[in-house]
C-alpha cells in the first residue's frame, strides 16, 4: 500500500496515527497536495490527502472513510473503545474544530489574512472556540490501551490549532487538550507525526 500524506494536514495525521496503532505500515509518499503530483492524481482525482492507494489499486480517500476501512479490516486493537457512540460524539466534535480550522486555512491562502475577521472566518473561529470549550470539560476516556478515534482526533485539533495559531488570543483555555497531548507523545504515532511546514524542494 501507498500512503499520499503532506505534514500540514490534520486529517493526514489522523490516519497516519491509526495506521501505526493498527500496526499497518504503507509506503508513505510525501506530497503537496497543492501541486499537481501526477501521483495523487492518478489516484484521487480531487488531489486531497490522505488518500491511501491499496495493493490491488483501488484509492481510498477522506479520513474518516479510511479510518472505516482499517476498523474493517484490521478489527484488533479497534479505534473505537469500550464505548464507540462516546468515542464517536467526542470525535465528531474534534473533527468539526478541525474542519473550521482548515477552512480559515484555506480561507486565507483564497484571499488574504483578513479572511479572519470576515463575517464567515468568525463563525469558523467561533466553532472552534465552542469545540475547545466543550472538549476541555469532556476529554475522551484513556482507560484503553489503543487509542481512541476520540483521543486521536482531539489531539491532532490541538496540536493543530498550536501549530496554525499560535498565540491566538481569540482561543479559550487550553490546558487539558493540551496535557492530553503532552501525554501521548510518548507513543511514536503521535510524536513522529506532529505537524510541521513541508519541505523546501
Amino acid at each position: 500500500m501507498k500512503l499520499f500524506y503532506s505534514t500540514t494536514s490534520p486529517y493526514t495525521r489522523i490516519v497516519r496515527i491509526a495506521l501505526m496503532e493498527k500496526g499497518v505500515e504503507p509506503i508513505q509518499h510525501l506530497t503537496d497536495p497543492w501541486k499537481d503530483d501526477p501521483g495523487l492524481l492518478a489516484a484521487n482525482p480531487s488531489a486531497r490527502v490522505p488518500t491511501l492507494l491499496l495493493d490491488d489499486g483501488r484509492a481510498l480517500t477522506e479520513s474518516l472513510l479510511i479510518i472505516q476501512w482499517l476498523e474493517i479490516t484490521y478489527p484488533g486493537r479497534s479505534l473505537l473503545g469500550t464505548d464507540p457512540a462516546a468515542a464517536l460524539s467526542q470525535a465528531g466534535i474534534a473533527f468539526g474544530a478541525i474542519d473550521a480550522a482548515a477552512a480559515i486555512i484555506i480561507g486565507r491562502r483564497m484571499t488574504d489574512a483578513g479572511f479572519d475577521q470576515s463575517p464567515v472566518g468568525l463563525r469558523r473561529r467561533r466553532s472552534i472556540i465552542e469545540a475547545v470549550k466543550r472538549l476541555e470539560t469532556q476529554l475522551p476516556s484513556e482507560h484503553v490501551e489503543t487509542p481512541t478515534i476520540a483521543t486521536i482526533a482531539s489531539v491532532v485539533l490541538i496540536d493543530y490549532l498550536h501549530f496554525r495559531f499560535p498565540r491566538a488570543e481569540w482561543l479559550p483555555s487550553t490546558a487539558n487538550l493540551d496535557r492530553l497531548s503532552e501525554r501521548h507523545r510518548l507513543r511514536p504515532s503521535f510524536e513522529t507525526t506532529l505537524p510541521c511546514d513541508m519541505p523546501v524542494a
